[in-house]
């Protein structure tokens, strides 16, 4: 996967760690924007995997690659919501104001899992 495709889930981590973050200081649910940015996330992932999977298919025509990127990005942004949801909740649930490190951390553990989800993805698909 490319730095496009980390960065690519970073993006989507930032925004809904924002987005939550406002809803809880509004007193809205965070059940609510749960579902609404894992949505989000998979939407992204989605679109970005199938528009990664054609382009690649045309231009490489490694179908093996091209499917593994393309899973990869859709698991990387879709977790990327999980992530960027649990940290500022559990830093509120803790007591400690939930945009305190939730953005750095939420990055480091993103861009870590993204690259540990390509290389199994990979993996299994080179199998």
């Amino acid at each position: 996967m490319t730095l496009a495709g980390i960065a690519l889930a970073d993006a989507v981590d930032t925004q809904a760690e924002a987005i939550l973050i406002r809803a809880m200081s509004a007193g809205v649910t965070v059940r609510s924007v749960f579902v609404r940015e894992l949505a989000t996330g998979a939407v992204l992932g989605s679109l970005v995997g199938i528009t990664f999977l054609v382009s690649a298919l045309a231009t490489f025509g490694d179908t093996e690659i091209a499917i593994a990127v393309a899973v990869a990005l859709f698991a990387s942004c879709s977790i990327a919501s999980v992530i960027a949801m649990i940290l500022p909740w559990a830093l509120a649930k803790a007591g400690r104001d939930p945009a305190f490190g939730a953005g750095p951390l939420a990055t480091v553990i993103q861009d870590l899992l993204s690259i540990v989800v390509y290389f199994a993805v990979a993996t299994a698909v080179a199998v």
